[in-house]
């Protein structure tokens, strides 16, 4: 049977530590002229859109269309500064996983509060985003779950529905809560914001340290 699967991007795919938003909050503090200007925000699991509403609150600015065009600008000149760099690294064994799926009838799909442009440079700096013809990004919605539903249409345009199963991988608490809003199976990872212990509380139908324990799934 083929499935749908969606992969998360910062500490699904690729690793999540110091270096991974690099790019962006350089791109903040190029923009608010600050250093350390996204200090104290959580960015897990949130949309690039919705950090920086409330970096631009935590400095008593308004958020316009205009400032967010101006920001990616900036952010768009941070990611070719940084491409040839190591900030962007794969996570687990993330890249052997996708390349195996690549050649199955299985559909690959993205759900990150990403932007596409961000998602694209990440992913290409690894060698894999050739391999996701579609996706729910940052722009796509400020909260997940939107994020999500559109990513699903999305798929189901492109694939025709051409799956029997859906499928989230993802490393954070809220991934299987997106799961169970689209009415897919989840998969946990423990390589990313949220600890093992604290995924197993939410029950997710899988949880891993690697990808290689869920080869016999989809292989």
């Amino acid at each position: 049977m083929a499935a749908l699967i969606f992969f998360d991007i910062n500490g699904t795919i690729i690793k999540r530590d110091s270096r991974t938003d690099i790019p962006y909050q350089r791109a903040v503090d190029l923009f608010l002229d600050k250093d350390n200007a996204m200090e104290g925000v959580d960015t897990s699991a949130r949309s690039d859109q919705d950090v920086f509403i409330e970096v631009l609150e935590k400095y008593n600015e308004e958020y316009t269309e205009e400032k967010w065009n101006e920001f990616l600008e900036l952010y768009r000149q941070q990611l070719e500064d940084f491409k040839s760099t190591d900030v962007w690294r794969e996570n687990a064994d993330a890249v052997e996983f996708i390349q195996k799926l690549s050649k199955t009838d299985h559909k690959l799909s993205l759900i990150s509060g990403e932007l596409s442009i961000g998602a694209e440079y990440k992913l290409e700096k690894i060698g894999v985003w050739k391999h996701f013809p579609v996706g729910g990004f940052g722009e796509d919605g400020l909260r997940r779950f939107d994020i999500a539903e559109t990513a699903l249409k999305k798929a189901k345009a492109h694939f025709k529905d051409q799956y029997d199963e859906l499928y989230i991988i993802g490393d954070t608490l809220l991934d299987i809560r997106t799961a169970r809003h689209l009415g897919a199976k989840v998969i946990s990872i423990t390589t990313g914001s949220n600890t093992r212990k604290e995924l197993e509380e939410e029950n997710p139908d899988y949880i891993i340290d690697c990808f290689k324990e869920i080869e016999g799934v989809f292989l």
